[in-house]
């Protein structure tokens, strides 16, 4: 980590940029601390006031997690798909977009997943996939202290998705929109045990699918998988 005096005709923004750019590029890693506020305030030659505002803003941006008190300070995260999802709750609730526009972009950006993954999936992928769906199974099982809702479920599998189809912004982005579903849906991952029996049985035959590089057969069943959401409460 090597930050420098901030510019001082842009000091505030100077230190959010170069402490976003340590993070992006690997050289802060999630868990890392930040240098103490002193220090800090020592290399950007800069005031604790325009510091401390510059780490606020980091953590808005889901970047930095400021702990008070003996042994706190500011702890990096890794770049993560929340601030997308909180961006497109607003949207909703400023009456720009409802969640069945949520659920239908998902469900586009769903079979795009499914699909390159099932043109890209080879032999070292079926023993992930197989582990995956056990995974998510166990996810999915009633009375999971978990109560992980569906979407949350859809997240984690289009991930891995995603990551075989050599696209990860995919998953990163339908992540996001699946998040916030999840956060939409009143049951919480309460649903009955049929609906989740069918949405594990659909899971199951999306990944059969890619696992059998049949592109036509996953684009459609993941598109129709995410559609079913739609039947959750809004």
């Amino acid at each position: 980590m090597r930050f420098k005096k901030a510019k001082q005709n842009r000091i505030f923004q100077d230190i959010v940029d170069q402490i976003q750019q340590a993070i992006a590029c690997g050289e802060l890693a999630q868990g890392e601390k930040l240098p103490s506020e002193r220090k800090l305030c020592t290399i950007f030659t800069t005031s604790r006031g325009t510091l401390r505002e510059a780490l606020r803003i980091l953590e808005q941006k889901k970047l930095l997690t400021i702990k008070l008190g003996a042994g706190g300070g500011a702890v990096v995260r890794k770049p993560n798909s929340e601030l997308i999802t909180e961006n497109l709750l607003l949207l909703l609730a400023g009456g720009q977009a409802s969640k069945r526009h949520l659920i239908a972009l998902s469900a586009d950006l769903a079979a795009q997943v499914a699909t390159l993954a099932a043109t890209l999936a080879g032999g070292k992928d079926i023993g992930p996939l197989k582990q995956l769906v056990a995974t998510l199974t166990e996810l999915l099982e009633p009375g999971n202290k978990n109560e992980n809702p569906p979407s949350s479920v859809d997240a984690l599998l289009f991930k891995k998705l995603a990551e075989i189809g050599g696209n990860p912004l995919y998953g990163f982005l339908l992540q996001a929109a699946l998040t916030a579903i999840g956060r939409l849906d009143n049951d919480s991952g309460s649903a009955e045990e049929t609906r989740r029996n069918r949405h594990l049985q659909e899971i199951r035959m999306i990944v059969y699918a890619v696992a059998q590089n049949d592109q036509k057969q996953a684009k459609l069943l993941a598109h129709k998988h995410i559609l079913g959401l739609a039947v959750t409460n809004e």
